[in-house]
C-alpha cells in the first residue's frame, strides 16, 4: 500500500498510514489523486505539494 497520497487540486499530500477523518481523503476523485515515485515526503514536497495539518505532523 501506497504511504503518501497527493491531491492534485488543492496540492495537499496526506500519509495514508495517519489518516484521520478531517482528512477527508475519500472525497478526492480519482482522477485528482497522484502516489509519488518515490514514495516519501521528500519526493512529495519536490512536486510542491503541503503537508495535511491532520495526517502529517511536521
Amino acid at each position: 500500500m501506497p504511504g503518501y497520497l497527493g491531491n492534485k487540486s488543492d496540492n495537499i499530500v496526506h500519509h495514508l498510514a495517519e489518516m484521520t477523518p478531517d482528512c477527508k481523503i475519500v472525497e478526492i476523485k480519482k482522477l485528482e489523486r497522484i502516489y509519488f515515485t518515490p514514495d516519501n515526503l521528500d519526493e512529495a514536497k519536490k512536486e510542491k505539494f503541503t503537508s495535511c495539518k491532520y495526517c502529517i505532523k511536521s
